[in-house]
């Protein structure tokens, strides 16, 4: 019986050895260009696009459902009568 990995984990272990060059590749230029780190960059990037993203979320929920907690709502109801007479009463 055969105890090789499978091709999933043989695929996940490629990706993960190219992962692992590309960020030596690129704190080594980024060391012999004195900039910033392109993962730091790119890091930086997708945080600032998951804040964007989950305010346009928000904004549009407010405009859907209206703001939510925090707000008073007045409903006024007209009393329902079941006579004529308290009608005329109130009246």
């Amino acid at each position: 019986m055969s105890r090789r990995p499978t091709w999933r984990v043989r695929l996940a272990a490629a990706a993960s050895f190219v992962d692992h060059l590309l960020c030596h590749a690129d704190s080594l230029i980024c060391a012999w260009l004195d900039i910033r780190p392109l993962r730091n960059t790119l890091a930086d990037a997708a945080a600032w696009l998951g804040r964007t993203w989950r305010t346009h979320l928000h904004r549009a929920h407010v405009r859907k459902y209206g703001p939510g907690r925090g707000v008073i709502a007045v409903v006024i109801n007209r009393p329902t009568h079941n006579s004529e007479k308290e009608r005329a009463r109130e009246r």
